[in-house]
């Protein structure tokens, strides 16, 4: 089931720090691809990851936060 988000857009469009669970923080949310988001990590060396929305938390107005912790983010949702 999906965090009920009233506009991914404006998440998108405002590059929303993302946080795991183990509260490291993970980028920003860069775009939306089917039913997940595309989160950018790393600014001089950076590294795509597609994330499926029902892997998402809770989002605070300010914050997505994941459901996994930053060493579960494996080449599974590399893109």
């Amino acid at each position: 089931m999906f965090v009920n988000i009233m506009s991914w857009h404006e998440i998108i469009s405002n590059r929303t720090p993302v946080r795991t669970k183990d509260s490291t923080g993970f980028g920003y949310v860069a775009g939306e691809y089917k039913d997940s988001l595309v989160v950018i990590e790393g600014k001089i060396v950076s590294h795509e990851y597609v994330i499926p929305k029902d892997k998402i938390e809770k989002y605070d107005g300010r914050e997505l936060s994941l459901k996994m912790r930053h060493d579960e983010m494996n080449s599974d949702y590399e893109f």
